[in-house]
C-alpha cells in the first residue's frame, strides 16, 4: 500500500514540471533578467526564451560549458559567470569552456568570467563591449578578436595571492586593434612596464599593484582622452605595509621624468601615485595636467617635499589633495611647516595631512592655509598633535570641516589607545580615502543583509544620517580619539561658530554642569559617546537649549555601573530644540529619573540598557518612563534583556510613536491585545526574541503597516494576522513554521492588494500533498518574497528535506491522490470477490494441484529415514564432545545450516543424539560409519587426535576405502593455524574439496556452507587430482 501511494504521488507530481508558473525555476526571473547565482547548479539550465537578455550564473557549481549550452537564450546581452572556481579553491578546479560556447550569442554585449581559473580565452562575439577576466590564470594574451570592446577587466591574474612566477604579457597589436576601448584594468598582474600600444580612446587606465619601476617620457602622450590614471603601489613603501609588500629593487622609488605624464591636451582628472616611495618630483611633471582635479600622493616619502616642494605651484586646478602617511620613518616633527607654494593651489577644497607626525602647526602653516580661499576640508588625523590653535583654524576663509581626531590633545598617559575611530565627516570629500585594498575574493552580501525597509516604504533616519544631514557644509570640529579628560570653556576656544563637534572616544570622566558650552553659539550636533560622563545635574547643556538638535550620549556606561550612584535626566526639559537623543549602551537600570520629559525629542535610541531591571514585576516606578516624551515618533529599546512587556507598560508608551523596535530581547509574552492603543504605530520590530505563538484576535491600528517577527520560535499563525488590510511588510523568516492554513488567507492577501513584502525563508515547512496549494500560491502571488527559490525549503518529510517548496507547485491535492488510491483499492476488491468464486467453480482441482506443487517447492526436499536400505544417514559427524567451542559450533552452526535450512536438508548422525544405548561404542561407531554416505571430521587445535573414538573412526574410514573403494572422509578445520600433519597435507593435494576451513570473516560463511553441501552431495573420487591419483580397481 505504501509503495502504491508513492507511485501515485509521483504520477500526480509529474505534470507539475510542465505546469509550474515559474518558467525559470530554480532561478529568479525579473522581467528579462534571470538570476541563477548562488545556487547548487552543476550545469547550465535548459531555458528556451527569446526575451531573456540577462543571465547570472555566478557562484554556482557549473564546471563545464558545452558548445550549445546557451542555445535556448540566443538574445542574451549580459552573461555573468563569476567565481565558480576561484584560483585559491581547494581542491583545485577549473571552468572548462568549449572554444565556441559563445558563438551562438551573436548579440552578447557584456561577458563576466572572473574567478574561474581560466588559462585561455574562448571565442568571443564581435558584438562584445565588456569583458571581465579578473582573478583567473591568464598570463599572456596574443590575440583577442573583440574589435568593439569598450571595457576590459584583466586585474588579479598574476600576483602574490594568485602566483604565476612570470610577468603578465599582452601583445601590443592586441591593444592597437581595440580602437573603441575606454576602460582598461590591469591591476595586480606583475607587469614590469607600461604596456605598449594603448589605444587613444582610453578614458580609464588602472595599473596599480604591479612591479613597474619606471614611467618613461611620453608614455601616455597619445592618450588624449584619458580621464582616470591609477599608478599606485608599484614601488611599495614596506615600512607602512598592511599586507604583502613588494618594493622596487634597492627600495627605490618609481622613476618619473619631466614628460612621464605628458600629453598635448591632457584630459586627466584623477591621478593616483600612492604608495610608490616617492621623495620628490621632476620639475614640470604636473604642468601638462591642466584638468587635474584629484591627486593622491599618500603613502610615499614626501615629508621634505611638503615643507619646501615647488611642485604645488603646478597644481592650481587641483581640488582634492591627499598627502596622508608621508612621514619619515622614526621622525616626529616639532611643528608642521608647509611649503609656501601650497598657497598657490587656488582651487584646493580638501587637504589631507594625516600621518605626517608633528606636534603642532607652525605660524607659517596657518599663514599658508589662510591663503587657500576655497579650502573647506582639512584632515589632520593621526599626527601626535598636542597643541592646536583652533582660533586660527576656525578663521580660515571657507573652512567647513576640521578633523583633528586621533591625536594627543591634552595628553594623559591613561588614554585608551584601543579607541580608534575613523572620521565620520569625510563624506563631504569627492573621494573617500581607504586603506590599501585587500586583493582577495569577497562574496556579495547575502540577501538578509539588504535594507528591509526599502521595499516597505518606511524610511527612518539613523544617527549617522542625522550627522550627515546637519553637518554637511557646516563648520565641524572632530576632536574624537584624543586625550581630553575634562571639558571646560577652554577646550572650545576658537570653536564658537562650530555647528557640529565630535568629542567621542576621549575618556572624559566628569559631571556636566552649566557653562561648559557657553561659548558655543551655533552648536546643533554634539557627540559625547564613548566617554565617562556623569549625568546628574539638571542644568547640564542648558546653554545649548536653543541650538542643540542631536545629542549622542551612548556608551557612557561607567557611572551607570557604579552601585548606589544616582543619575538624572531633568536636563532634557531645558533642551527645547533637541530632536535626536542617543542613550544607547549605557547599562541604565536603576537610580535614575522616573521619567524622561521632553516635548521636542522625536528620536530616542535606548538600546543596550537594562530595562529588564527597570520593568521588573515587583517594581512599578519606571512603568511610565517614556510617557512624557510627547513628541516621540521613533523609539529603539532593543537589546535590553526584556522577557515580557506588560499591558501597563505598553499603554504608557507615548501615543505619538510610529516606529518601535523591541528586537534582540528575550520576550516570550507580548501584549497583543493592547496593540491598538498606539494608534499611530506604523513599524513594529519584534525580531530576535523568543515568541512562540500569537493569540487571536488582535486589533491593529489604522496606520500599522510593518511587522517584523523574524528569528523567533513561531510555529503557527492565527487567521487575523492576514486580515489586516493595511499591512504592507511582514517578516516571518527564521521561525518554526511548518504550514499555513489555506482557509486563513483572505482574498486580499492571496491577491497581494495590500501586502507587498513577505519573508518566509529558513522555516520548517512540511511538503506533502496537503501543501501543494501553498507552492501554487508562492508561484502566482505578486507579493515580493526574497530568497523564494533558494531558501524557502522543505524540512519535512525527511525525503523532501532541502528541496525548494516550489517543486510541489502544480501538483495534486490529498483529495486527488487518496481519491485515486481509494478507487483502485475498491476496483481491486470488486474484481477479486467476483473472480474467486468463479475460478473455484470451474478450476477447483487444478488450483488445488498447483497449490500443492508450489507448497512442495516452498517446503523443500528432505530424505526420509530408512528410504535407502544401505545408507541411513547422509553424514556421520565426528567431533571432540569434550571441547565446548567445538560442541557449540556443531550444534549451533552445522546442524542449523545442514538439517534445518536450505533446498536440500541433510540427515546427520551424531554420537550423543543418534547412537543406540546398550550397544558398545565400537558397534555404534561401526554402524554410524557404514550406514552414512559421508563421515565428517570436525577438527580443531585441541586434543582431537588423542580422542580414541576419532582415531578409531579414522582407521575405519581408511579400511572402508580399501575394502569398498569408497572415499567418505570430509575434514572441517575450525582453526586457521592447524598443525601441518602429513596426512592432512597429502589430503589437500589429492582431494582439496574434501578439506574445508571455517572462515573467520562472517561474510564468507555462505560460501563455506555451499562448499560443505557440495562435498556431502558428491563423490570424492571424481575430484581427485589426476596427477596424484591411483587406480583403486
Amino acid at each position: 500500500m505504501i509503495l502504491l501511494t508513492s507511485i501515485l504521488l509521483m504520477v500526480h507530481l509529474l505534470p507539475s514540471v510542465r505546469t509550474i508558473n515559474m518558467t525559470f525555476f530554480p532561478c529568479d526571473a525579473n522581467g528579462t533578467a534571470i538570476d541563477c547565482s548562488n545556487r547548487q547548479l552543476d550545469r547550465v539550465p535548459l531555458f528556451h526564451s527569446q526575451t531573456v537578455t540577462q543571465l547570472d550564473l555566478s557562484l554556482t557549481k557549473i564546471m563545464k560549458l558545452e558548445e550549445h549550452s546557451f542555445k535556448g537564450v540566443l538574445n542574451l546581452l549580459t552573461l555573468k559567470m563569476n567565481y565558480n572556481c576561484k584560483p585559491e579553491a581547494v581542491p583545485k578546479c577549473k571552468l572548462d569552456i568549449h572554444y565556441y560556447t559563445f558563438k551562438t550569442l551573436s548579440k552578447l554585449e557584456e561577458l563576466y568570467l572572473s574567478g574561474n581559473n581560466l588559462s585561455s580565452i574562448p571565442w568571443l562575439p564581435k558584438s562584445l563591449k565588456l569583458l571581465d577576466l579578473q582573478y583567473n590564470k591568464i598570463f599572456q594574451i596574443d590575440s583577442l578578436e573583440a574589435p568593439n570592446l569598450e571595457i576590459l577587466f584583466l586585474s588579479k591574474n598574476c600576483f602574490y595571492n594568485n602566483a604565476c612566477n612570470q610577468s603578465f604579457k599582452i601583445d601590443e597589436q592586441v591593444l592597437k586593434e581595440m580602437k573603441h576601448l575606454k576602460n582598461l584594468t590591469l591591476a595586480y598582474n606583475n607587469l614590469t612596464t607600461v604596456p605598449k600600444g594603448l589605444p587613444p580612446s582610453l578614458e580609464y587606465l588602472s595599473l596599480k599593484e604591479n612591479t613597474i619601476t619606471e614611467i618613461p617620457n611620453n608614455t601616455f602622450a597619445n592618450l588624449t582622452n584619458l580621464i582616470y590614471l591609477n599608478l599606485e603601489w608599484n614601488c611599495q613603501r614596506c615600512d607602512h605595509a598592511a599586507r604583502t609588500c613588494i618594493p622596487c629593487p634597492n627600495n627605490a622609488s618609481l622613476q618619473l621624468y619631466k614628460k612621464s605624464l605628458f600629453s598635448e591636451s591632457s584630459a586627466i582628472v584623477y591621478l593616483s601615485l600612492r604608495g610608490n616611495s616617492l621623495k620628490k618630483f621632476p620639475e614640470g611633471l604636473f604642468t601638462p595636467l591642466k584638468k587635474l582635479k584629484t591627486l593622491d600622493l599618500s603613502d610615499n616619502l614626501l615629508a621634505p617635499a611638503i615643507q619646501n616642494g615647488t611642485f604645488f605651484s603646478e597644481l592650481k586646478n587641483v581640488t582634492w589633495l591627499n598627502l596622508i602617511y608621508n612621514y619619515e620613518p622614526k621622525v616626529t616633527y616639532t611643528e608642521l611647516i608647509l611649503s609656501p607654494h601650497i598657497a598657490e593651489m587656488s582651487s584646493l577644497r580638501s587637504l589631507l595631512l594625516s600621518g605626517y607626525f608633528f606636534q603642532r602647526l607652525s605660524d607659517n602653516s596657518y599663514e599658508v592655509l589662510s591663503k587657500l580661499y576655497n579650502l573647506r576640508n582639512l584632515d589632520l588625523r593621526m599626527n601626535f598633535i598636542d597643541i592646536c590653535n583652533a582660533t586660527a583654524l576656525g578663521k580660515l576663509p571657507s573652512i567647513r570641516n576640521i578633523d583633528i581626531s586621533q591625536n594627543m590633545l591634552k595628553f594623559v598617559s591613561l588614554c585608551n589607545e584601543q579607541h580608534y575611530v575613523h572620521s565620520l565627516f569625510t563624506q563631504t570629500q569627492h573621494f573617500k580615502v581607504i586603506d590599501r585594498e585587500a586583493p582577495t575574493f569577497r562574496n556579495p552580501l547575502p540577501p538578509d543583509m539588504q535594507n528591509k525597509e526599502s521595499d516597505c516604504g518606511t524610511q527612518f533616519l539613523s544617527l549617522a544620517k542625522f550627522r550627515h544631514k546637519l553637518c554637511d557644509d557646516k563648520l565641524t570640529f572632530n576632536l574624537s580619539a584624543n586625550d581630553i579628560l575634562y571639558l571646560n570653556k577652554g577646550v572650545f576656544e576658537g570653536m564658537e561658530n562650530a555647528v557640529c563637534v565630535d568629542l567621542s572616544f576621549n575618556y572624559m570622566s566628569q559631571a556636566l554642569k552649566e557653562g561648559v558650552f557657553s561659548k558655543m553659539q551655533n552648536l546643533s550636533y554634539l557627540d559625547l559617546s564613548y566617554n565617562r560622563f556623569d549625568l546628574y545635574y539638571s542644568n547640564a547643556f542648558s546653554e545649548l537649549k536653543s541650538t542643540l538638535k542631536v545629542l549622542d550620549l551612548s556608551n557612557n556606561e561607567f557611572h551607570f555601573n557604579l552601585k548606589g550612584m544616582g543619575h538624572g535626566f531633568e536636563f532634557l526639559q531645558n533642551l527645547t530644540e533637541l530632536s535626536v537623543l542617543s542613550l544607547a549602551n549605557n547599562k541604565i537600570g536603576m537610580r535614575i529619573s522616573k521619567r524622561l520629559i521632553s516635548s521636542s525629542i522625536n528620536y530616542l535610541f535606548f538600546n543596550g540598557n537594562h530595562l529588564y531591571i527597570m520593568w521588573e514585576s515587583d517594581n512599578d516606578i519606571y512603568n511610565s518612563f517614556f510617557q512624557k516624551l510627547t513628541n516621540l515618533t521613533y523609539l529603539d529599546i532593543s537589546d535590553n534583556n526584556l522577557r515580557l512587556i506588560t499591558p501597563t507598560i505598553w499603554c504608557n508608551f507615548p501615543t505619538s510613536i510610529t516606529f518601535l523596535s523591541i528586537s534582540r530581547n528575550e520576550i516570550t509574552f507580548f501584549p497583543w491585545q493592547n496593540l491598538s492603543t498606539l494608534h499611530n504605530l506604523e513599524h513594529l520590530d519584534l525580531s530576535h526574541n523568543h515568541i512562540e505563538f500569537l493569540p487571536s484576535p488582535v486589533e491593529f491600528g489604522d496606520s500599522f503597516s510593518y511587522l517584523d517577527l523574524s528569528h523567533n520560535n513561531i510555529a503557527s499563525l492565527p487567521d487575523y494576522l492576514f486580515s489586516n488590510h493595511k499591512l504592507r511588510c511582514l517578516h516571518l523568516n527564521n521561525n518554526q513554521i511548518k504550514e499555513f492554513n489555506q482557509e486563513s488567507l483572505p482574498t486580499s492577501f492571496k491577491n497581494g492588494s495590500t501586502l507587498r513584502y513577505l519573508t518566509l525563508h529558513h522555516n520548517h515547512f512540511r511538503c506533502d500533498c496537503g501543501t501543494t496549494w501553498f507552492a501554487d500560491f508562492l508561484c502566482s502571488t505578486p507579493i515580493k518574497i526574497p530568497n523564494l527559490t533558494t531558501l524557502v525549503q522543505c524540512q519535512f518529510p525527511e525525503s523532501q528535506q532541502g528541496k525548494s517548496v516550489l517543486h510541489l507547485a502544480g501538483g495534486s491535492s490529498c483529495q486527488d491522490i487518496y481519491g485515486g488510491l481509494a478507487f483502485i483499492a475498491c476496483a481491486f476488491l470488486t474484481v477479486m470477490l467476483t473472480a474467486l468464486p468463479l475460478l473455484n467453480h470451474l478450476y477447483s482441482w487444478d488450483l488445488w494441484y498447483s497449490f500443492q506443487v508450489l507448497w512442495a517447492r516452498f517446503k523443500g526436499y528432505s530424505q526420509l529415514k530408512g528410504s535407502d536400505s544401505k545408507h541411513q544417514y547422509d553424514a556421520f559427524v565426528l567431533f571432540d564432545t569434550e571441547n565446548p567451542a567445538v560442541r557449540d559450533w556443531v550444534y549451533n552452526e552445522l546442524i542449523c545450516h545442514l538439517e534445518d535450512t536450505g533446498h536440500r536438508r541433510f540427515c546427520l548422525c551424531l554420537e550423543e543424539r543418534d547412537w543406540i544405548p546398550g550397544l558398545s561404542r565400537i558397534e555404534n561407531l561401526h554402524n554410524a560409519i557404514y550406514k552414512s554416505v559421508k563421515t565428517v571430521f570436525v577438527l580443531s587445535c585441541g586434543g582431537e587426535m588423542t580422542n580414541g573414538v576419532i582415531r578409531q573412526a579414522f582407521f575405519m574410514v581408511q579400511q572402508r576405502l580399501l575394502d569398498e573403494k569408497v572415499d567418505t572422509a570430509v575434514l572441517v578445520l575450525l582453526d586457521d593455524m592447524f598443525p601441518k600433519l602429513k596426512y592432512l597435507q597429502l589430503r589437500k593435494r589429492l582431494c582439496r574439496r574434501s578439506v574445508l576451513s571455517w572462515p573467520q570473516n562472517p561474510k564468507a560463511h555462505p560460501f563455506f556452507w555451499n562448499q560443505m553441501r557440495a562435498a556431502l552431495s558428491s563423490d570424492n573420487l571424481k575430484f581427485y587430482d589426476k596427477n596424484m591419483s591411483e587406480s583403486f580397481a
